[in-house]
């Protein structure tokens, strides 16, 4: 379909593809968008395109709780601001109750959802357990139902966290770059020791012993492991199942960021893993990875498909001392503070600016192919790298298009493995 954009030839775009996929995939691919063309279903006009005003029902459902701005990591990429990790600061029991009440205040929904996250989070622990604790005693008395995400680097891991998790059913998300020399040339202690041996030791007693519903080891790729495949497999290999690895947050200039050079490589690496993935499937290694688990036919809601993650309206971040920003990534950046958990939103422009930087405002957005199945890109890159919300990143873009495409591909895949499969049964019986 993109080079068929790209050339507007049928010969050029067929040739590409059995280049790169065989004959067989190129015929297919052909005559499905060759139906859809001829059904009027292909090259239509938007008609939500000069009609769509988001909903102001679209209301606050989840918080972002940075219940502390410490850290017992010194990660050299980590995104947030130096002068908000010298602060030190930890949420106290006042804030995490105001900061619960003020969503229980603000909130149209009877399903709501609280992040835990830093700096590490399990520096304060106790505000994890109180706003757990509270959220569900005030809910209850307004027919709430809760969901609660924590995400750690996974050193201060014990049996007491553990056991709250599994008793509420956490989502958790434990924080491993994969092999030992990638996670160690970043991930280090404040004296620059590396952490990726106590980390998997973590990760493997939560894997053994401590497991819920939902959990994703997540990584970080940069320039320094463009080959980022055998993390995953590495991660894979030490018991994980589900697994996301997130290209590294970051303005241009340092070493680790990615380049628009790199991006031939990441699309490669992308389509690799989707092909390693799948022979794994056929070993009875099943692996959930992140951003190949969507759904073309289903999905999120329209609301969902033309805004992203609802930042700045949907979902808010509360740092230590009440403040409320878009989400976690603005922290720090005063011009972007919205109010805090006593006085509500005193910025009520600011949400008005996350309510419309939906993909019908942004102009790379309104022709992209893929502006359904991301949202229109992350806020805060557009924001604080590109200095203009309706501008997203274009490297960011291309790498969330690079891997759509592979995902479509997984899902191709594992569509040609089942009739393959459909065919030696049938022969055989």
């Amino acid at each position: 379909m993109q080079t068929l954009l790209s050339t507007s030839s049928w010969n050029e775009a067929y040739r590409r593809t059995s280049y790169k996929f065989g004959e067989r995939v190129a015929s297919e691919a052909t005559g499905e968008l060759q139906h859809l063309g001829e059904e009027g279903l292909l090259f239509t006009d938007d008609r939500l395109l000069k009609e769509y005003v988001p909903s102001e029902e679209l209301g606050l459902k989840a918080l972002c709780l940075n219940v502390a701005h410490c850290c017992n990591m010194a990660c050299r990429y980590c995104f947030v601001p130096s002068q908000v990790r010298a602060e030190n600061d930890l949420m106290s029991p006042e804030v995490v109750k105001a900061a619960i009440d003020f969503l229980l205040r603000e909130t149209p929904y009877n399903y709501l959802s609280i992040d835990f996250f830093g700096g590490e989070p399990l520096l304060n622990f106790e505000a994890i357990e109180l706003a757990v604790n509270y959220a569900l005693e005030e809910g209850s008395k307004r027919g709430k139902k809760w969901k609660f995400t924590l995400t750690t680097n996974t050193l201060l891991l014990n049996e007491r966290v553990f056991s709250l998790a599994k008793k509420h059913n956490f989502c958790m998300v434990l924080s491993c770059d994969g092999r030992p020399e990638v996670h160690d040339y970043y991930r280090v202690t404040p004296n620059g020791k590396g952490t990726q041996a106590r980390v998997v030791r973590k990760i493997r007693e939560f894997l053994d012993h401590w497991c819920v519903d939902e959990y994703y080891v997540r990584g970080t790729y940069t320039r320094r492991n463009l080959d980022f495949c055998k993390d995953v497999l590495y991660l894979a290999d030490i018991g994980a199942e589900s697994i996301s690895v997130e290209p590294v947050a970051s303005e241009p200039g340092p070493e680790y960021a990615l380049r628009r050079e790199d991006l031939p490589v990441i699309r490669k690496e992308y389509f690799r893993l989707a092909r390693l993935l799948r022979e794994r499937e056929k070993q009875g290694k099943k692996i959930a990875f992140y951003h190949y688990c969507i759904d073309p036919q289903g999905g999120p809601c329209v609301a969902k498909r033309l805004t992203g993650c609802g930042a700045g309206y949907q979902y808010l971040a509360v740092t230590p001392e009440g403040e409320i920003y878009p989400c976690h990534q603005f922290v720090g950046h005063s011009e972007w503070k919205m109010g805090d958990v006593w006085q509500g939103i005193t910025s009520p422009e600011i949400r008005e600016k996350f309510l419309n930087a939906h993909v019908y405002q942004k102009e790379p957005c309104k022709k992209c192919w893929a502006r359904f199945l991301c949202g229109g890109g992350c806020h805060a890159q557009a924001a604080l790298i590109e200095g203009d919300l309706l501008r997203p990143h274009p490297i960011s873009c291309e790498i969330v298009k690079n891997r759509l495409e592979a995902a479509l591909y997984y899902i191709a895949l594992g569509h040609q493995a089942e009739s393959e499969e459909e065919t030696l049964v049938g022969k055989s019986s």
